[in-house]
């Protein structure tokens, strides 16, 4: 009997399905920015570089837990405005690298990149290889958004030992409710199928509302951002004896948790302090 309570003791608890949600296009509106921000769960924005509030927002989002990402603008098949920090394949190696890096420096807390459109430049091996030397420089991860299936992001940036994700589903191509719940429906079945899903959505007030009522809802599925997803295969190849690029962010995940910590602390603090004025 103890032995057979021994083998079923040591059995391993199947991981759950993990789901990550990225929310790209922050910047331009504090308010919808914000609600995102404060939904509570951990989820991964991206960030437009020099956006009016891109900076403000990246501050809060790292306090609340979430990984902050750069939504770099990549040149696209449509000639749609890019604005401020667009890399395009006319830009030579200089300029790109620099506008790129500018870009890096404008988001605070950054643990990776993704593109903002890009279904033009993601298909150019030598402009998206510049991207990748720089990621490296970083030590940052990098996310494919998938604009286009012709894409060479994903498979350079393996080539290039980064740590790597790309997209799934796209959540909020229609606002209306119907769309909405059958495109989060999609990704989790994915999510169940295969142990994890990408989904994006953006900022839409449409996106944030239904986020709001689904997460709380969400059975046997894990939310997770996209740094501790990579950060958790990491340690799985590590166990597996299998040979490891080194990455920062793998490293100084600690941080994370007690910045959280500290951000609670300093609140409870706040909390506190201000019952004590208020005793007679």
């Amino acid at each position: 009997m103890l032995s057979g309570f021994g083998q079923l003791a040591a059995q391993p608890t199947q991981p759950l399905p993990q789901l990550i949600i990225i929310i790209d296009d922050i910047g331009n509106n504090y308010q919808l920015g914000k609600r995102i921000v404060d939904l509570p769960a951990p989820m991964t924005l991206a960030f437009l570089p020099h956006t009016p509030f891109a900076a403000k927002l990246a501050e809060q989002s790292y306090l609340s837990g979430k990984d902050n990402i750069l939504h770099a603008p990549m040149e696209n098949t449509v000639a749609a405005p890019l604005g401020p920090g667009a890399l395009t394949q006319d830009m030579n190696q200089q300029a790109f690298t620099s506008t790129l890096n500018t870009s890096i420096a404008a988001i605070p807390h950054i643990q990776g990149i993704n593109n903002h459109m890009g279904s033009a430049l993601t298909q150019l091996p030598e402009p998206m290889n510049w991207v990748m030397d720089t990621l490296k420089q970083h030590q940052l991860y990098f996310i494919d958004s998938l604009t286009t299936s012709q894409s060479v992001g994903f498979e350079l940036a393996k080539q290039h030992d980064i740590p790597v994700l790309k997209r799934d589903v796209f959540l909020d191509n229609d606002v209306s409710a119907e769309a909405l719940e059958k495109q989060w429906q999609q990704a989790v079945r994915l999510a169940r199928k295969r142990g994890h899903a990408v989904l994006i959505g953006h900022p839409y007030k449409e996106t944030s509302a239904f986020l709001q009522q689904a997460i709380p809802e969400l059975e046997n599925v894990e939310l997770i951002t996209a740094a501790d997803f990579l950060l958790r295969q990491a340690w799985q190849a590590f166990a597996s004896n299998e040979a490891l690029p080194y990455n920062r962010y793998w490293l100084n995940q600690h941080k994370k948790t007690q910045r959280i910590d500290n951000n609670k602390n300093q609140k409870q603090s706040q909390y506190d302090a201000t019952l004590i004025s208020q005793l007679p």
